[in-house]
């Protein structure tokens, strides 16, 4: 399958943006928002295997961008308004951090994570980082 890859037609030739650069970009985003993490899925076996979905996925025809996201948001924040705010960021950032048009931004709330457990997943981040 061939790479997708965003084409801007720009005054002097052609810009090609890789969806990998626009995954981080993306990934980058998803930051600035209170209350979301991207959703893990698949734990065990199969995150050691590589299973489970992406939590980004982008498709590009041109010069526009789709975005199709899986976010998990956590206990006590409005899940509407965490959606919500993450689409409006990722759309905000892709257009002028990228150049892209952006076409849909959607996002799938895969689960709610409880306090205990946010609790946890912020122990892994700092020991990783």
């Amino acid at each position: 399958m061939a790479e997708q890859q965003a084409q801007l037609e720009l005054g002097l030739g052609r810009l090609y943006i890789q969806s990998d650069v626009l995954a981080s970009i993306v990934a980058k985003s998803l930051e600035k928002v209170e209350g979301v993490r991207p959703a893990r899925s698949g734990g065990g076996v199969i995150a050691i295997f590589g299973g489970g979905e992406e939590t980004v996925h982008l498709q590009a025809q041109g010069d526009t961008v789709n975005a199709e996201l899986r976010i998990a948001v956590l206990l006590g924040y409005p899940v509407h308004e965490v959606s919500q705010g993450v689409q409006q960021v990722v759309r905000e950032d892709l257009e002028q951090l990228a150049g892209v048009r952006v076409g849909q931004v959607n996002v799938f709330v895969k689960r709610v994570i409880p306090p205990e457990e946010e609790l946890v997943l912020d122990e892994e981040e700092e020991s990783h980082g």
